[in-house]
Parts: C-alpha cells; structure tokens; sequence
C-alpha cells in the first residue's frame, strides 16, 4: 500500500504515543512562542518543529498554519498566544477543545472569547494575576529585564531575560509553564530562560549611528506590534525618543508627549498638523534626516527596515 505524506505522519503518531504534540496558534506571537517553547524544553528534551523521525523527538512543535496537513491529530498542548477576531477565536478554540491542555494568554486573548473553550484543563499566562503564570518585574532597560516568573503555587522564580518589553516576556512565561508540566528541573528551565534572545527585526537593541540606540523592531508589521514596541520605548529612559514607520494609521493611540519625532515613510496626509510628525516620501531623505538627528542621548523604534543606520546589533 503506497501512503501519501499526511497518512505517513497520521500513522507515525498513532505508532508513537509517547512523542507530545504542542500546536501553537495565534493571530501573532507564533513564532516567538515556539522559540521560546523550543529553547526551554530543549534543555531537557528533544524537541522538533514538525516531524522529524531521524531525530527520534520527545516533543513535536506544530505552528497552527500546519494542522491542514494534522487535521485528525489531537494535540497534547495548544498555546493560543492571541486572537483579534471572533471567526479566529472559533478556528483556535476548536482545536484547544480537542487538546489534553491549553494555555491562553490572559494579555491578548480577549475574555468575550472564553465562551468558545470547554476544554476544562486550562492554564493561563500574562504579565499579572489573575494569570495563572505572570511575570513579575522588577527592573527593565536596554540589558532586558530582571524579575520573577511566579507560578499558581506562587512561588517567585528570579530570572534575568535578554528581551526587551513586557509583552516579550509573556511566551517565556509560557514556555516556563510547559516546562513544569514535562517536571523539567528548575535549573534547566532557567538555563533555557538565559540563552533567550530576540530575533533580528523584533525588539532587537543595536548601535546605531554616532552612538545611537536602536530598537529594531521592523519584522513586526502590525498595529498590536507597534502598541507594544511604544510601550517599550516609553518604559527606557532616554532624553530624545524618535519613531519611524511607514503607516500613519498606527499612530493613532501614540503618546506625543513622550517621543521627540515621529518620522513617517509615505504620503503626507491633508489633515496632518503635528509639528512633530515628519513626512519622507524618499527613503534616502528620511536617512539623511536621521544622520542629522542620531547621537548618543538618541533612542530609535525602527518599525520599518533601515539596516543603513544600525552599526551592530548589542547581543
């Protein structure tokens, strides 16, 4: 009998109970979850993004946009990191009803969507109580954030994470989550928390031009993104504050009074009369505006690619 791919991977799960299954589905924040998830059980497991039978995996890390080729697995674990719409709240919640355990980001999952989860194992996670997992900070900078990851037994796990922005910190706590499930040694999952770094393009910290500093977020693309790379940049303390992006509709819950400039790439608007809003139809313009503008008192949010004005990324 010839088995197409999804039979072969369906029968490899049936022939392997023991291999744990964690889907991750979300409007954002998939990727940065499965890093997450990845780099703390790897410290303890063999873990996998898909099926990879050479490696002979413990756990099999699954981003929701595959379960069309799983559509009759029943995951261990569903983390739902997200959700904007109600016709994505029935899609995720569907496939958390049919998982073992789900968690649910208490921050960015709205509650007129619980109505949808039935599954009664349910843990939550976020960045205060009544989450069932928060973070609990005590110290954030350009060097990433320091505090404690409690738990529902409330015990206070000191951790130093190198990501900056509170909403970076909730898929840590998440994976910290499924890592006391899978009973992996403290330790371990510290060791996992340690080695965690932003990806290029996604609150990443760099030098930039005459000792600027940098907060390359421009892999973000989103209205929500933005919402927290602000945030962020209001909560480091810098004398000039300079955003750029290239969509002035996300500006409209911005707070002007904690930014010097916003530098926008595209057309000026006719309705347009905040002194501090510049606009550059030209890319080069907008650079050289910026090499006028950096020095060392400068912090940047960087929601569009600019590689010309980043010298290196910090860590």
């Amino acid at each position: 009998m010839i088995f197409d791919a999804k039979s072969k991977i369906e029968r490899y799960f049936r022939h392997n109970p023991q291999v744990k299954t964690i889907v991750v589905a979300g409007s954002f924040g998939r990727k940065s979850a499965i890093r997450c998830i990845g780099m703390i059980l790897g410290q303890a497991l063999t873990v996998t993004m898909g099926v990879n039978k050479a490696a002979d995996p413990d756990v099999v890390l699954l981003d929701y946009n595959s379960m069309a080729v799983f559509p009759d697995i029943n995951p261990d674990i569903v983390v739902i990191t997200s959700c904007e719409t109600d016709e994505e709240a029935q899609r995720f919640f569907a496939l958390a009803n049919r998982a073992k355990h789900v968690l649910v980001n208490y921050n960015d999952v709205p509650q007129q969507f619980a109505k949808y989860l039935r599954n009664p194992e349910i843990t939550t996670y976020g960045d205060e109580l009544p989450a069932d997992f928060y973070f609990e900070n005590h110290d954030s900078g350009l060097d990433g954030q320091a505090g404690d990851i409690v738990n529902p037994e409330r015990e206070h796990i000191p951790v130093v994470v190198r990501l900056i922005g509170e909403h970076n910190m909730r898929p840590v706590v998440m994976a910290c989550a499924i890592a006391k499930m899978f009973q992996i040694d403290r330790e371990k999952i510290l060791a996992g928390v340690s080695a965690i770094r932003p990806v290029h393009g996604r609150m990443s910290p760099a030098k930039g031009l005459h000792n600027s500093v940098i907060l390359d977020d421009s892999a973000s693309t989103s209205a929500t993104s933005l919402k927290y790379g602000m945030q962020a940049l209001y909560n480091i303390q810098a004398p000039d504050r300079i955003l750029v992006t290239d969509d002035v509709r996300k500006l409209a819950k911005l707070d002007y009074d904690m930014v010097s400039e916003v530098l926008i790439l595209g057309q000026k608007p006719v309705n347009n009369s905040n002194k501090k809003v510049l606009f550059f139809t030209d890319e080069l313009d907008l650079i050289s505006h910026l090499g006028e503008r950096l020095d060392e008192n400068c912090l940047v949010l960087l929601e569009i690619p600019l590689p010309e004005i980043i010298d290196s990324y910090l860590w």
